[in-house]
């Protein structure tokens, strides 16, 4: 049976659950046909991972077998390894672009303040990591503000044009949103924040 290791970890899991989980809803979970995930479940079902329990009135029961539960551990991990894999390379750009942040510094303070632009993974890596370089995160500007992240206030990016979060200077803005660039050229040019003391991923 070739598949998807995602799909097949996800209908293992999900048929892990208290409840009886129809093909159906598991097909709209997955975004795949019903005609796709009857064929991989008459697949998990030949390698003997879940078997299928009748409930009568054409329903079935489905449940992981010792081998089914040792196969969606494994697959979780091999997922768990891919995603290291990927963050690795995410941590290490994230990291130079708050190195290029402080190093650009030229106020003469101790520390190099930020404020980020974006709400998502990304902004969450380059909280952990900007101690480690000497940033102090003043907070963050997003397109849909609420009161705070991690912590720290979420503002709209027109309230950022003095190049001050609630009253708090700051040296640098750094984008972390990894989409619409151009869109958020846009806003920041239309508030007239100063560009040059913006920084990209």
């Amino acid at each position: 049976m070739s598949s998807n290791p995602d799909h097949l970890y996800q209908l293992l899991d999900a048929v892990d659950g208290d409840s009886p989980t129809s093909q159906r809803v598991l097909a709209a979970a997955l975004g795949v046909s019903l005609g796709r995930i009857n064929r991989l479940m008459r697949g998990l079902i030949t390698r003997q991972w879940i078997r299928a329990v009748p409930l009568g009135a054409h329903r079935m029961r489905y449940v992981l077998t010792p081998q089914g539960l040792e196969a969606r551990d494994r697959l979780f991990r091999d997922r768990l390894r891919n995603a290291l894999d990927s963050y690795g390379p995410v941590r290490d750009r994230v990291r130079q672009r708050l190195e290029a942040c402080a190093n650009g510094n030229s106020t003469g303070k101790l520390s190099t303040a930020v404020v980020l632009y974006g709400v998502g993974d990304v902004a969450q890596i380059a909280f952990a990591c900007a101690a480690d370089v000497g940033v102090q995160l003043l907070g963050f500007a997003d397109d849909l503000p609420r009161q705070s992240f991690l912590g720290l206030p979420v503002r709209p990016p027109s309230e950022l044009t003095a190049m001050a979060l609630d009253g708090r200077r700051f040296d640098w803005l750094l984008v972390t949103s990894l989409v619409n660039h151009d869109g958020i050229r846009r806003r920041l040019e239309t508030v007239g924040f100063p560009l040059e003391r913006v920084t990209w991923l």
